[in-house]
């Protein structure tokens, strides 16, 4: 190694290196990580470093991911913490060319010859056992990496008495094999057979790093962020409101435009599996893009008959202000079928600010009844709710509403919010455009929805109806009742009746 190795701040620097990914991406390969990290690569950083054998991480597209999984080979090799790297990707010929690309990286890298000095590689060509691919090579003499398509032989492979080390399964899945069930089946048995029986499991010297954009709501990454053991994190570019979330990567006018463009195509669900990493089905969801309808808030401006109602759904914690609390508007036409989402709110909100933010939005609205989900929270939510509006001198029709049906919370959520279908499959719900991404975000990925409150409280608007008796009136009579009586005749009305 390099006589400069003697200098302790170098000494220190490359300690840093060791232990610390992000700083280890901005010191020695500059060139690969030219932009700013966000917080999403923060976070992404977090989980490689933490040194959890089995990690899971859905990444947005475009945001680097494979860049980071080169950069975690790259370390155990220039730091010879591992003997044995499998690197996999979809295909034999892509996890191929990103190990080629990976030691390109380190034989031209200037940095890395600085510090490690020239990197020593050797393809091992005809010596090399029919296991493993041609493409395979050793660096310094000691690491052996060797690439992997989906399927391929992992599953025994031993070099020079070790077992796979480190394992980087990166963008593994196909988004058009992945809508294949057998496909799906296949590569989860691959993964869990061949993928996790391949290490050695007399030591703890091995890791499985899994990083992709979730493509399917039954994919392999599903099913890891959904395992126990897998130590996962699932990222979004943009919240529901399409705040970016790295804003060097894409702005949040961008991210509208983006939005807009998958809008107008009706592939809104491509959006949120890209950008959003929500497992969105477009041939099973319950809720669809084509479902969704719109209308302008000057519209209801001259309407006489509509009725406004507030529902209020708070969250369910101890520390209510950790948890997203939801109010949702709602007008109702009886006379011309339909429902308007007119306004919603959903943050985290204090006891006290839930209770203003409802009464806020009823003003705003003219509502005359409020709605309020009560489960578990009765002692806590009512008196408030009664003072305040006493206080207030503005007095509502409250209604408390029960949670009702299903054998736990969730299966009662998801029945309640399940009786929106048919009234979005007639068309009778129209959406604030300005307002309703939130609400449409969770609806189309339902019932694997990240959130679930601001569905959760417009769903209550069905128990809203039932409890008011509102019930939408045929359409509006044309005039034939009054022509089939136009031909009677009648006789006068008697005169000063009340004297005969």
């Amino acid at each position: 190694m390099s006589s400069l190795l003697v200098d302790n701040d170098l000494v220190d620097t490359l300690a840093l290196c060791h232990r610390d990914s992000r700083a280890c991406a901005k010191v020695l390969f500059p060139d690969a990580f030219r932009a700013p990290f966000s917080n999403l690569h923060d976070q992404m950083f977090e989980l490689v470093d933490s040194g959890a054998q089995m990690v899971a991480i859905a990444a947005p597209r475009g945001i680097g991911k494979t860049t980071i999984a080169k950069l975690i080979a790259n370390k155990g090799i220039l730091f010879r913490d591992v003997s044995f790297i499998i690197y996999v990707s979809n295909s034999a010929t892509m996890a191929e060319m990103q190990t080629e690309n990976l030691k390109r990286e380190l034989i031209i890298n200037q940095e890395v010859k600085t510090l490690f000095g020239d990197i020593k590689v050797s393809d091992y060509g005809t010596e090399m056992d029919e296991s493993f691919s041609k493409l395979a090579w050793v660096a310094y003499g000691r690491t052996l990496v060797l690439p992997r398509g989906s399927g391929q032989q992992i599953r025994g492979l031993n070099w020079n008495n070790h077992r796979p080390e480190l394992i980087i399964i990166d963008d593994l899945e196909d988004k058009k094999e992945v809508k294949n069930e057998d496909i799906r089946r296949e590569q989860k048995q691959w993964l869990l057979s061949d993928v996790m029986k391949s290490v050695n499991r007399y030591s703890k010297e091995w890791r499985i790093i899994y990083i992709d954009t979730l493509k399917h709501e039954d994919s392999v990454l599903q099913m890891l962020l959904d395992s126990p053991e897998w130590k996962s994190i699932r990222l979004e570019l943009c919240d529901e409101d399409l705040h970016s979330n790295d804003v060097n990567y894409m702005t949040d006018e961008e991210l509208a435009e983006e939005y807009k463009r998958h809008e107008q195509k009706g592939e809104l669900d491509v959006f949120y599996m890209e950008y959003r990493n929500l497992p969105i089905s477009t041939r099973d969801a319950v809720f669809k893009a084509e479902y969704f309808k719109y209308y302008e808030e000057a519209d209801l401006q001259a309407s006489k008959g509509i009725e406004n109602v507030v529902i209020v759904d708070p969250a369910k914690t101890v520390k209510v202000h950790s948890a997203e609390s939801a109010i949702v508007g709602i007008g109702i036409d009886t006379q011309s079928q339909k429902l308007y989402i007119r306004d919603i709110v959903h943050k985290k909100l204090y006891p006290d600010e839930i209770v203003n933010e409802m009464f806020m939005m009823a003003d705003r609205l003219q509502a005359h009844a409020i709605g309020v989900e009560t489960t578990s929270l009765e002692e806590f939510i009512k008196q408030p709710i009664k003072n305040e509006m006493s206080r207030r001198g503005k007095y509502y029709e409250l209604v408390w509403l029960k949670a009702r049906g299903g054998r736990t919370q969730q299966s009662g959520k998801e029945e309640r919010i399940s009786a929106l279908v048919p009234y979005y499959r007639q068309g009778f719900v129209y959406h604030n455009a300005s307002c309703c991404r939130s609400l449409e975000a969770q609806l189309l990925s339902f019932p694997r929805s990240a959130l679930w409150d601001v569905m959760d409280a417009t769903a209550y608007i069905v128990e809203m109806l039932e409890m008011g008796e509102r019930y939408f009136q045929p359409p509006e009579d044309t005039g034939v009742m009054e022509d089939e009586y136009k031909d009677i005749e009648y006789e006068k009305p008697i005169a000063d009746w009340r004297t005969i």
